[in-house]
């Protein structure tokens, strides 16, 4: 019996001869990449997976093998017309045929990819991730914030070797008006496989300093359609809509947008574009600030200007009224003269007093002022502030202020 015992190599060869002899011609297969290795001379190593419809277990692995010559040519077609880099983490559809080697078993070598397929899977997962976020309820949540109108200080999530970045610091600082704006780096891989974790964690990272920004910007530099897969990713837009600053978007690309441009509080083209809004948007307030100086000053001139031709009338027919009717000396009449002139502007000091009075009165009741003691403001989506509880609608999403920030909410009963 064991005169007829194989040797492992001949009992591999067998094998090799049974799958590549009833194997021979191609197929193509759906399967995602799970891992993906380039070696010196140019020879794709990949690892498929295909995963059951939750996507949480493999259910069939195998090797497979893109050599240089094919390679070289299917690597930048496949990205140039899906748009996405050809990566770990992608489904593809490839042409590929069966071998078995003796040493190292069964494996596929790849001989084309369908890119068409990948950019249909791509589509249909952009899909599935809006309407869950819609389902979540946080779709809109960032919008849903506050912008300063005077935005200082800059909290960016950006590789500091991007070209983007250095464009957005560039332009950020030589603004023809002298603006100074502060802005702090918070590190990321802005594309690849780690790129969706990386952004995550600088967003975590601001999140234990919040108080320290009014908003938040993530770009990237350049304006190619690759790349850009990881700002379509379901965490990176749950953490962007949940975020408790503004989050604004500059990842420079020249296809749709991004579902983390949808979900952001805003959405700019490119870094420049970016700097260039908070440039303006400080323009906008110190032209409204100078404005409202500038009616202040006229406000006051026309009250003294007033005040000074009132007392200009009154000496001319008090003194008028002295001389025809009262035989007193010059020096009599300039006497009352002074004291006419003391009582009026006492009467104007008197005013002014009165007037700050009321600008105290105006502070003290200022809703600033009113959060600091404690109280709270309740508003709903219409933007319409409840004055009692009667006001609110059960299911209605509200927002409440507090003198250090705001609680979004959503009203599950009503107690009267």
């Amino acid at each position: 019996m064991t005169q007829n015992a194989l040797s492992l190599s001949e009992l591999s060869l067998k094998i090799k001869a049974a799958v590549e002899g009833s194997l021979t011609q191609s197929y193509f297969v759906v399967a995602e990449i799970q891992s993906l290795n380039q070696n010196r001379s140019g020879h794709a190593y990949l690892e498929l997976i295909e995963k059951d419809t939750s996507g949480s277990q493999i259910v069939s692995q195998i090797r497979a093998t893109i050599w240089a010559s094919k390679f070289r040519l299917l690597k930048p077609y496949f990205e140039s017309a899906a748009g996405c880099t050809f990566s770990a983490g992608i489904k593809i559809m490839a042409k590929v045929s069966v071998s078995y080697h003796i040493l190292y078993g069964l494996s596929l070598n790849i001989t084309d990819i369908l890119p068409e397929y990948t950019i249909g899977e791509m589509a249909l997962q952009r899909k599935k991730t809006i309407e869950q976020l819609k389902k979540d309820g946080v779709f809109d949540m960032n919008k849903s914030l506050t912008l300063p109108s005077l935005v200082r200080r800059i909290a960016v999530v950006s590789s500091s070797t991007a070209a983007g970045y250095g464009d957005f610091l560039k332009h950020l600082s030589e603004n023809p008006y002298g603006y100074k704006f502060s802005c702090e780096l918070f590190e990321a891989f802005m594309q690849g496989q780690e790129a969706v974790s990386s952004i995550i964690q600088a967003l975590d990272r601001i999140f234990e300093r919040v108080s320290d920004f009014d908003c938040v910007v993530i770009i990237r530099g350049g304006g190619g359609k690759t790349d850009l897969t990881c700002f379509d990713s379901y965490e990176l837009c749950q953490n962007i809509c949940q975020f408790p600053l503004p989050v604004i978007t500059g990842i420079g690309h020249d296809r749709d947008e991004a579902i983390a441009d949808m979900t952001a509080f805003l959405s700019l083209k490119t870094p420049t574009a970016t700097a260039q809004f908070f440039i303006d948007r400080t323009a906008t307030c110190a032209f409204q600030f100078t404005q409202t100086v500038e009616n202040l000053k006229r406000s006051f001139k026309n009250v003294f200007d007033y005040n000074n031709k009132r007392i200009d009338e009154i000496e001319i027919k008090y003194f008028s009224t002295l001389k025809n009717f009262c035989p007193l000396s010059l020096s009599r009449l300039e006497q009352i003269r002074s004291r006419i002139i003391s009582l009026l502007q006492n009467h104007i000091g008197q005013q002014k007093h009165f007037l700050q009075q009321i600008e105290t009165k105006i502070e003290l009741n200022s809703p600033q002022t009113i959060l600091k003691k404690g109280y709270t403001m309740t508003k709903t989506e219409d933007g319409k502030f409840l004055m009692r509880a009667s006001e609110a609608k059960s299911g209605e999403r509200i927002t409440t202020y507090f003198y250090d920030g705001e609680i979004f909410s959503e009203v599950k009963e009503i107690k009267k």
